[in-house]
């Protein structure tokens, strides 16, 4: 059974699959085919399943509709598809539509349509943050702005889109070429001819050989703005190009009469009907006027139309059939005014305000009845706020409350975190404490003793026997004054192990002592020891009190060897941000270029850099020797 629900199921997915792939094969048979468009759009209507399916039936119409001139229909469906593609989220084809809408809004002169979709688009484009969206819709309105006459605007626009696109790694030509245009064009009809050239020209920095089969319209352009300026023949030659370069895009696109078509030839026949008359060719004037007006109508966009019956009533003028000229003036008239008079659609506006202003006095007594009732809906409405209001209030308390327990739960377990590591690092530095007094009682229970025992044995020795021998008997002395000299070094390291800290006090009575006992060794020499009073409550580390006092220890005995000095003295007092020690002996110095320094003098150093601070030895012959250590405070 359950075999069967899995076959079935891969079986509907399949199938599902399936009718969507050819959903996609008839929509771009319907979009691409000359004469059975409608018979594809009918098949792939009835394939479609899903909205987001819908939203690209309406999508491929209104793309349809727009590339072959049926404005109202791709308006029709453009809305439809904007309205599924917003619910199905597809932003690329939504953007799509808004573009095609703001072309077919253009074409029929409805600028303000032409403008809002653009911004629609331009909205979605940043949201998204598709930016050659937004470069792309900037371009558009360039050319929208300037079929409306506002030329700088339309500048303006092109400059952002030109931009962007000469900004990107890989430049794409066709974009780069459009903004330029658009930028062009609206110098040209601002009187700006030198600024149009420039960047008209400037297309071709992008483009060459059969690659120039793409700008037929920047051809057209140069020779309409050297029309304006008179170079008749020179425009002529430029626009005959384009007019070439159209038909043979015409050929290789076998035959398709897509928009285009008709608008590119719409201009180009214009423009060489206007340089005819101009040059007085009445006759091929006349001719190429027809073909202009046929294609313009054809084209369905209200600027081309605009600009036919302005340079042809200008050819009627001139040939003086006035009456024709005056038709076309007319025509010319109606169909700008049908776009431009603003003054025109504000006299509209205002009319129509009036009616409705009486239409509202007349109404006036039926609806204050109605007014009352909507006076008590604004009542229960602002009631009902109110109590949303409130309600609100109390759930921002309670979320409030939640949010404060919870900090305090947060702040109450880092307390506990941070507790436990300090019991943690207690525990550690006592179990590191019982190794410490564990081992010095092993030294002191061990070592010790036999050091003890070896004493005792050499005095036993010495006692017991009559030794002779004077060598022997000085032998066995250092004996035994090494053994009680090492028990005393022993002493000194069981006391730094059995302290995690030793007080400057401590340190003190060590160095004290040290120095009493060698003022007994060597009656000769004058040992002085100086401590600064506002040091007393200094603590140092069981390491760094060692290595203080061996370090001061091993510079006394060396002193005390090697100097002859009369006297040594050590001082210690605060120095910066920590303590300066000195031990100075007046001894016969010696040149620290000419001696070798042995392993005492390293050892001091060694000590000393370990507990990070500084070490420095300063001796001249006959002058005595200073050491300096200087140590942070930490």
């Amino acid at each position: 059974m359950k075999k069967q629900h899995l076959f079935l199921f891969i079986g509907l997915f399949i199938s599902a699959v399936t009718m969507a792939q050819d959903l996609r094969k008839t929509l771009g048979k319907a979009f691409t085919s000359k004469d059975s468009s409608d018979y594809y759009f009918k098949i792939a209507k009835r394939l479609v399943k899903t909205p987001a399916e819908e939203g690209q039936y309406y999508f491929c119409k209104n793309a349809r509709c727009t590339d072959y001139n049926k404005l109202d229909s791709a308006i029709v469906y453009g809305n439809r598809a904007i309205k599924i593609l917003q619910e199905v989220n597809d932003v690329p084809s939504l953007l799509t539509v808004y573009n095609n809408l703001c072309k077919v809004y253009r074409k029929q002169g409805q600028y303000d349509k032409a403008v809002d979709h653009c911004l629609r688009g331009i909205r979605i484009a940043e949201k998204e943050k598709k930016e050659n969206w937004i470069a792309f819709f900037n371009a558009t309105l360039s050319l929208t702005y300037h079929d409306f006459e506002s030329y700088p605007k339309g500048i303006f626009y092109g400059k952002k889109a030109l931009k962007y696109w000469t900004s990107q790694k890989e430049k794409s030509p066709d974009m780069i070429s459009n903004a330029l245009n658009a930028i062009a064009i609206n110098f040209d009809d601002w009187n700006k001819p030198d600024s149009a050239l420039y960047y008209h020209k400037q297309v071709f920095r992008y483009y060459k050989g059969k690659d120039t089969l793409e700008i037929a319209e920047t051809y057209n352009n140069i020779g309409n703005t050297l029309l304006k300026q008179k170079k008749f023949k020179e425009a002529k030659r430029w626009i005959t190009s384009a007019l070439k370069i159209n038909d043979k895009k015409f050929e290789l696109s076998q035959g398709n009469k897509n928009t285009y078509y008709y608008y590119e030839r719409a201009t180009n026949y214009t423009n060489l009907a206007t340089i005819a008359y101009e040059l007085d060719d009445f006759n091929e004037a006349e001719k190429l006027f027809e073909k202009a007006y046929w294609f313009s109508k054809k084209s369905g966009n209200a600027e081309k139309l605009r600009d036919f019956y302005m340079q042809r009533a200008l050819f009627n003028k001139k040939r003086n059939n006035l009456a024709k000229a005056v038709e076309d003036q007319e025509s010319y008239i109606k169909l700008r005014d049908s776009v431009f008079d603003e003054q025109r659609a504000q006299t509209f506006s205002e009319l129509e305000a009036k009616y409705q202003n009486e239409k509202k006095e007349k109404q006036l007594l039926q609806s204050k009845a109605e007014i009352r009732e909507r006076e008590i809906e604004i009542k229960n409405k602002n009631m009902q706020f109110l109590i949303l209001g409130l309600i609100s209030f109390a759930l921002l308390c309670i979320i409030y409350l939640v949010y404060r327990q919870q900090k305090l739960k947060i702040k109450q377990q880092e307390q506990e975190f941070e507790l436990k590591s300090a019991i943690s690092k207690i525990e550690n530095q006592n179990k590191l404490q019982e190794q410490r007094l564990a081992i010095s009682r092993d030294l002191h229970d061990n070592i010790g003793s036999q050091l003890t025992f070896i004493i005792s044995s050499v005095d036993n020795i010495k006692y017991a026997f009559d030794i002779q021998n004077e060598k022997l008997d000085a032998k066995l002395s250092n004996i035994s004054s090494f053994a009680k000299d090492t028990i005393i070094e022993l002493r000194d390291t069981i006391w730094a192990m059995n302290k995690s800290e030793i007080t400057f006090e401590d340190l003190q009575a060590r160095i004290h002592n040290f120095m009493e006992k060698a003022q007994e060794a060597k009656e000769d020499i004058r040992f002085e020891f100086m401590v600064d009073a506002t040091l007393k409550s200094k603590i140092f580390s069981s390491v760094q009190g060692m290595n203080l006092y061996r370090t001061i220890q091993e510079a006394i005995n060396n002193s005390i060897k090697y100097a002859q000095p009369k006297s040594v003295t050590v001082s210690i007092e605060p120095h910066a941000n920590g303590i300066a020690i000195t031990i100075t002996d007046d001894g016969k110095g010696f040149d620290r270029e000419m001696v070798m320094m042995g392993n005492g003098i390293h050892n001091m150093q060694k000590r000393i850099q370990d507990i990070g601070g500084h070490f420095e030895l300063v001796s001249k012959l006959d002058h005595g020797t200073v050491i300096s250590i200087r140590l942070k405070n930490q």
